[in-house]
Formats: C-alpha cells, structure tokens, sequence
C-alpha cells in the first residue's frame, strides 16, 4: 500500500468535498503513519469540512501556502480550527480569523502596501519596492481583486496569472474572481 497515493486519492476527495471518504484515506494513512503531519491535518480539515465546507477548503490552502515554513503545521492548523470554532461569533469569516493568526513580520499587510503606493505616487516603483523586499499579504477578497486589477492595469500580466492560478481556488470558482482573468490579454500571458 502506497501512503503518498492514498494522499493523493485522499487530497482529491477532499478538494472535491467529499468529506467522508477524505476522512475514511486520512484514517487509513495514520494507521500506518501515525507521524504523518499531511494525513492528520488531512483528517482535521476533512471532519471540519463535514460542517463547515468552505472554512474546511480555505484552511487546506493556508496550510499547504504554510505547511514548509511552519515550525509546526499540526499545531497551527489545530490553533485555528479551535479559535473558529470556539470564536465563530467574534469573527465575520475565516479570513479575519487567519489574519489574525498571520505573523505580520513576514510581510507587508495589503492596506500597508496601498499607502506605500500613495506615497510613491507610481504603482510599478511601489511594487517593485514590495515585492524585491517582501510579501504582500492579502487576507481579504477584496484586497485579492484590487491586486489583481492594479497589477493588470500596470502590465503586470504574467504576475496577475501566477496570483490568479494560485489564488483563485481558495475562492471556490468565485464569479467576481473568474472575471478578473477577463483582464489578461490574449497573447501577452
């Protein structure tokens, strides 16, 4: 039996939203690999997704954006399914709740980067300047379609199709987030 193709059957089924049978390759996996940090996470995420779909799918890819660089991917994943789950009031989403989980020191926060742009008064130096020397983090829908605009209406084509392709999952085939591919010009990508 092949974990990493009982991973990869199970991550399918989960991105797909069929939870149950997610859960059921998860449990196997951790019968044999009971260490292993995917299958776990995995197992999280997919009871989570049984109530909560959408939370379950955003989660996955800030754990897969996150799983490398993390000290300890169980334990981030655990921390933010119980602050969801025990503060789903306080929050609006789990947007806010993973922006409030974010560590801030790593990057730049996207209202940060907007007054940076208003400061340079040039969209393609500020830009530069962030990109060359951090990360923009984009924690809100909004913030992603605006990006993406600004980085198309500047010619930054290439750069808006990496984002978008990246991105655009985590926002479940989204119709405000389709359109934004209008924006890409044929032939210049």
């Amino acid at each position: 039996m092949n974990v990493n193709d009982l991973l990869n059957s199970a991550e399918k089924l989960f991105l797909n939203k069929e939870y149950n049978s997610a859960l059921n390759f998860y449990s196997m996996i951790l019968s044999y690999e009971p260490d292993n940090t995917d299958a776990y996470v995995g197992a999280l995420l997919s009871d989570l997704g049984l109530e909560y779909y959408e939370e379950a799918q955003v989660l996955y890819y800030y754990y897969e954006s996150k799983k490398d660089s993390s000290k300890n991917p169980k334990v981030m994943i655990e921390q933010l399914i119980d602050s969801f789950t025990s503060q789903m009031n306080q929050y609006s989403d789990i947007y806010e709740l993973i922006d409030a989980d974010m560590e801030f020191d790593d990057g730049i926060e996207y209202e940060d980067f907007l007054d940076l742009i208003e400061q340079k008064e040039n969209f393609k130096e500020a830009f530069e300047d962030a990109i060359f020397s951090t990360k923009v983090i984009i924690s809100k829908k909004w913030q992603f379609i605006d990006f993406i605009k600004k980085l198309t209406a500047n010619g930054y084509y290439s750069v808006a199709l990496d984002y978008l392709e990246a991105h655009a999952p985590m926002y479940d085939n989204d119709q405000d987030i389709l359109t934004l591919y209008s924006l890409l010009p044929k032939g210049k990508v």
